[in-house]
């Protein structure tokens, strides 16, 4: 029987990630999710799912008033803001300083992200070298870290070497990123209003760019040679809406949908920082 608390911080674009653990795990747990504002997509998943949990506010949490059985194995759930990978240098603050926060709470910590332009940012081997409790994140089977989400499903940045040479000019999408789309393109949104703001209806004209934040996408994917939406199946996620979701993608980008191959898509690293992170534990 585990015993212990396994910190999580998680990004929203990989929660199914999570989700597929906590199924795929028979041993009985508590679940705590804090509430934060960026906790809805999990909870939803973990209600369909059936899996029961609990919420409290991180302020209740840290302040002891949510306690844990030390001779029980408990899960401590903290979603991070989706819209932090496009600002790689907050991202990194926020987690570190939520990492800090979580050592007098947790005997262990499970980082359920990417790097996201951080690409030497070893979070585990930054907690070794602060002292700070065990922890893993996402790996390739050589223990090369995953930076990104593409990364993460497919199996690390080798694999993900081979997909770009293999699907060149194609916008790579699997069940996360086409149901978190609009989320995910409104971390952008303030920057993009502004450069958009700046170009003149003359200017619009003559570069082609229709009115609106998908136009002005549509634009940006076009002088990147994009011609294709590469729809990756990881078998995780919502499986129900996929295909529409998908297809809402293509409308607002103007790509083509395009289905991978069956293989590049894989869980080893999604199984292997749950199985490593919960070694942590008694």
């Amino acid at each position: 029987m585990t015993r212990g608390i396994l910190g999580m911080i998680v990004c929203p674009m990989v929660d199914d990630n999570l989700i597929y653990n906590l199924v795929h795990d028979d041993e009985d747990k508590r679940i705590v999710v804090a509430t934060n504002g960026h906790e809805g997509s999990v909870c939803r998943k973990l209600d369909k799912e059936g899996i029961p949990y609990e919420t409290a506010t991180w302020d209740e949490i840290v302040s002891g008033q949510v306690v844990f059985d030390p001779e029980a194995y408990s899960i401590l759930i903290h979603m991070i803001d989706l819209g932090l990978h496009s600002k790689p240098d907050v991202l990194k603050d926020v987690v570190e300083k939520l990492t800090y926060e979580m050592q007098p709470l947790v005997d262990a910590v499970a980082f359920y992200l990417g790097t996201c332009g951080n690409y030497d940012w070893n979070i585990p081997a930054w907690c070794e070298s602060k002292g700070l409790k065990p922890s893993a994140m996402y790996c390739d089977k050589n223990g090369c870290l995953c930076h990104d989400c593409v990364g993460i499903n497919i199996a690390g940045g080798p694999r993900y070497n081979e997909l770009q040479k293999a699907y060149m000019g194609h916008l790579y999408v699997f069940p996360a990123m086409a149901t978190n789309y609009e989320e995910f393109m409104e971390a952008d949104q303030a920057e993009a209003a502004a450069t958009m703001a700046s170009i003149t209806d003359d200017m619009r004209e003559v570069l082609g760019i229709s009115p609106g934040r998908d136009g002005y996408m549509q634009w940006l994917l076009s002088l990147g040679g994009y011609e294709y939406i590469l729809k990756i199946d990881t078998g995780i996620g919502d499986r129900e809406n996929f295909e529409a979701d998908v297809e809402k993608v293509a409308q607002k980008t103007g790509l083509k949908v395009k289905v991978a191959e069956e293989g590049w898509a894989s869980l080893q690293p999604t199984i292997d920082l749950y199985e490593q992170s919960k070694s942590f534990l008694s």
